[in-house]
């Protein structure tokens, strides 16, 4: 993507258009219609062309195009595969964002059944880190409403005594992010 200081940005994560003030080969820094500045990855940003449409949108995530839904409310069997190599390549960040998630974009979800899906996929990455002996990583779910991150740190509290956690990496997620800290393994 051929960026220019100006140009018009789209933010997956957020669903959140702004203005290019700058950028790195990892950062973006937009000003949005609000006026305040915002940083977010690089790969979740996306040009707007001049006729207002998003270029190069992504239209399914490589990670699990392998899985299919089985139900609305089970998390497909080959994603503890995917989980798996996520784990195994030192990426220890886990995108939760449906978009990533499901194989494909024609998904037609109300937004409880979706909450439900990535809290179902929250506790499979959970339970593979205890597996692999993985103490620290990053769930990624993004800044927006906020009720997902919520969801995620009462279960947390709730459901698992032995993890802590805490904001990932403002620089890196721009607050959309939570890290865990696994203090005791099963």
């Amino acid at each position: 993507m051929n960026l220019i200081v100006g140009d018009k940005i789209f933010v997956t994560d957020e669903n959140l258009e702004g203005t290019l003030l700058y950028f790195s080969e990892e950062t973006v820094t937009i000003e949005c219609s609000d006026g305040f500045e915002y940083s977010f990855p690089i790969n979740k940003v996306f040009k707007i062309n001049k006729e207002g449409e998003v270029e190069n949108k992504p239209k399914a995530n490589l990670l699990v195009e392998k899985s299919k839904l089985k139900s609305k409310f089970s998390v497909p069997s080959s994603y503890s595969e995917q989980v798996e190599l996520i784990f195994n390549s030192k990426n220890v960040a886990v995108d939760l964002h449906l978009e990533i998630l499901l194989p494909s974009t024609h998904y037609s979800y109300s937004d409880a059944e979706a909450l439900s899906f990535q809290l179902q996929v929250v506790r499979q990455v959970i339970a593979e880190a205890n597996r692999q002996r993985l103490r620290k990583f990053v769930l990624v779910h993004g800044v927006g409403k906020g009720r997902l991150r919520r969801e995620i740190r009462q279960m947390l509290s709730s459901a698992y005594a032995d993890i802590e956690y805490f904001d990932g990496s403002y620089q890196k997620y721009g607050g959309g992010a939570t890290e865990l800290i696994i203090h005791q393994f099963d």
